[in-house]
């Protein structure tokens, strides 16, 4: 059978009709819009901001003295040993006194002396006085026995202040506790010959008032303007269990150049004498609140230097740098790129977030 050639030209047409019907079928005509993204929304929000400041040092006695001798002479007697409690005014150790003795009974030979001597210089100008109101004596003889008589008073005075120094000395062969505390060192014995003169060797015991310590630590000099005279602090010690309330007693102007930090001196009251001169101290030092922006932590992404957030404009998700500090393991603190109140974006479904996406906020979260 033969075909005509209009058969030809249909036949071709009706199989082109049949692709087209069947692809119309599996693929609708018009794509249907993406549905939005379900999120959740937490407000930036504006705080009294009080963050502790970490300082590091060592535990001192409120005092430390080290006691020598105030006269020269041998060390006779030393009355205490290292770890004895003294009460103020307690003798602790003793220079021989003889020599000083001796001294004293001379002083007091000689202010006898001056004494007797002006007794006698007194006598001698009235009796001129009267001599020369009688015209017997010329005035040169009255002017030379009362240049007599103002040296000799002039004497009893040098031998008052001479024996007020001996007695002195004398008594300063006993060296006394200036304040009550403990005996931390002890440096010579018995018959040991030591001289008032400052050096290394001059010292017999140490003294330390421990009943309250002082806590001397180094803070950063960023923090300097933040730190004052009653900034509240809390201080750990090694080897010591709890927490050790206190307050800045003195904040030194000196900022070390070395290590740019600067001492503040807390002391602690320790009535037991459990805390030891010597001990590490760590000082948590809380300064006076200020106004600081926050932001959820689980709102911002990104690396340090390269964090943003997203927030919504127009029912879509919008991109926005943002420069921040962490505070803790909730919180950042904003530093740019947020205001007060500015909405944050956050939530299961914000790691496939990405720019321009429709987003639908479900809930609103308060900051915590």
């Amino acid at each position: 059978m033969r075909l005509s050639s209009t058969g030809l030209v249909v036949l071709p047409a009706l199989l082109a009709c049949a692709l087209c019907a069947c692809n119309a079928s599996e693929h609708p005509a018009v794509e249907e819009a993406a549905a939005p993204i379900v999120v959740e929304a937490v407000s930036v929000q504006r705080v009294a901001l009080s963050e502790p400041i970490l300082g590091t040092g060592t535990i001192a006695a409120e005092k430390t003295t080290e006691l020598g001798p105030r006269v020269d002479g041998i060390i006779e007697e030393i009355d205490v040993k290292v770890g004895d409690r003294v009460e103020a005014d307690q003798p602790l150790f003793r220079t021989r006194s003889v020599d000083y003795e001796i001294a004293t009974r001379r002083a007091e030979h000689l202010l006898a002396l001056a004494r007797a001597e002006r007794r006698k210089a007194r006598r001698d100008l009235a009796r001129i006085e009267k001599l020369r109101a009688n015209k017997i004596v010329s005035q040169d003889r009255l002017d030379a026995v009362q240049t007599a008589a103002e040296i000799a008073a002039a004497r009893v005075g040098e031998a008052e202040t001479a024996l007020e120094q001996a007695r002195q000395n004398l008594a300063d062969t006993v060296v006394r506790a200036p304040y009550a505390g403990v005996i931390t060192a002890r440096y010579v014995d018995e018959g040991a010959m030591e001289r008032t003169m400052m050096s290394a060797n001059s010292h017999v015991v140490q003294l330390m008032k421990t009943d309250r310590v002082v806590a001397i630590v180094q803070v950063p000099a960023i923090h300097l303007a933040r730190i004052h005279v009653g900034t509240p602090a809390r201080v750990e010690i090694d080897g010591l269990p709890g927490i050790h309330a206190g307050k800045v007693f003195v904040l030194n102007d000196r900022v070390d150049v070395r290590t740019r930090a600067f001492e503040v001196r807390i002391p602690l009251e320790n009535p037991e004498r459990a805390i030891k001169p010597g001990l590490f101290a760590r000082a948590h030092l809380t300064p006076d609140p200020r106004s600081a922006l926050v932001v959820d932590r689980r709102a911002v992404q990104g690396a340090s230097g390269a964090r943003y957030v997203f927030v919504v404009e127009a029912g879509h998700a919008v991109r926005r740098p943002l420069r921040a500090r962490d505070l803790d393991a909730k919180r950042l603190e904003v530093q740019e790129g947020l205001a007060a109140g500015d909405e944050v974006l956050m939530g299961p479904a914000l790691a496939r977030l990405r720019e321009g996406d429709a987003v639908q906020v479900e809930a609103r979260v308060a900051d915590r």
